[in-house]
């Protein structure tokens, strides 16, 4: 009893430190993004520093091909690409919950034949594949990446929330709520959409961090916002063709973008531990 008692503490603790290195982690990037752009005292996107300068008291990231700060510019991104796949993962979690959700509860056959073999459909293409595909077709640009996210991503999500939708409207509490006579709208939004959204939250998190990468892979291949806006994935890009002479302008936004990806992961895995605690009380 107390080795089982033991066990569980540790994960609780295991749990409590991913979820605060994850929460400290995104914290201080995000402090950084808030705080040296404005503070600097190099605009990230005008060229006027000596080009591939190595890093130094001056600029601590060096400088690239055309003699613009990185430091400046790694940080000055960390919005453009936290925000857009911010974006990328909301829209997606709320409207493929919703359409889910009403699937897994309805009891029309063929409109859960017609939407389940869309959902279905779009599942089965690579994402990243359809979402160049869908861009090339609407045009590069930030808009463009959070408009092809949503139009693929959406259908994971009603998968899941169907799923779950299911289980849940055969649970003993919305039997009740439709003996007391609540309404239909009452029992979706009170007793099924939260049971559901609580996996799809679930899912939106490691999802995020498939967005972070894609956002930036997008950007990489020139998919995103047109220069000189800084976007780690374009920073990459471009330090890639110098990256022989000069390691610095691929580097540090591969870190900056490495680090957001690992503090996601923290932050997931100790919400996970923390879920699976709840669970078993």
């Amino acid at each position: 009893m107390s080795n089982a008692k033991t066990k569980k503490k540790r994960q609780v603790r295991e749990g409590s430190f991913g979820l605060y290195t994850g929460f400290g982690m995104m914290g201080l990037l995000i402090l950084a993004g808030l705080i040296f752009p404005l503070i600097s005292k190099y605009d990230p996107n005008q060229p006027g520093l000596v080009p591939m300068s190595p890093p130094d008291g001056k600029t601590f990231f060096g400088t690239d091909l055309l003699g613009r700060d990185v430091f400046t510019r790694v940080f000055d991104a960390v919005f453009i690409d936290l925000g857009t796949a911010l974006v990328g993962v909301a829209i997606p979690l709320t409207v493929g919950t919703i359409i889910g959700t009403l699937l897994g509860i309805s009891k029309n056959k063929r409109v859960n034949s017609l939407v389940g073999s869309i959902i279905d459909g779009i599942n089965a293409f690579p994402f990243l594949i359809f979402v160049i595909a869908l861009i090339a077709f609407i045009g590069p640009g930030l808009k463009s990446i959070i408009l092809a996210l949503s139009l693929v991503n959406w259908a994971r999500y009603a998968r899941i929330a169907r799923t779950r939708a299911v289980v849940v409207n055969q649970q003993g509490y919305v039997e009740a709520a439709r003996i007391l006579g609540f309404s239909k709208v009452r029992i979706l939004f009170k007793h099924i959409i939260p049971n559901v959204s609580s996996e799809t939250r679930a899912y939106a998190l490691s999802d995020f961090i498939i967005v972070i990468i894609a956002v930036a892979a997008l950007s990489f291949l020139g998919m995103g916002s047109p220069p000189p806006q800084a976007e780690w994935g374009a920073m990459i890009r471009d330090g890639a063709q110098i990256l022989t002479l000069a390691w610095w302008p691929t580097i540090f936004p591969g870190l900056a973008l490495c680090w957001a990806g690992v503090s996601v992961a923290f932050i997931a895995e100790g919400l996970q531990r923390r879920l699976r605690e709840v669970n078993t009380k």
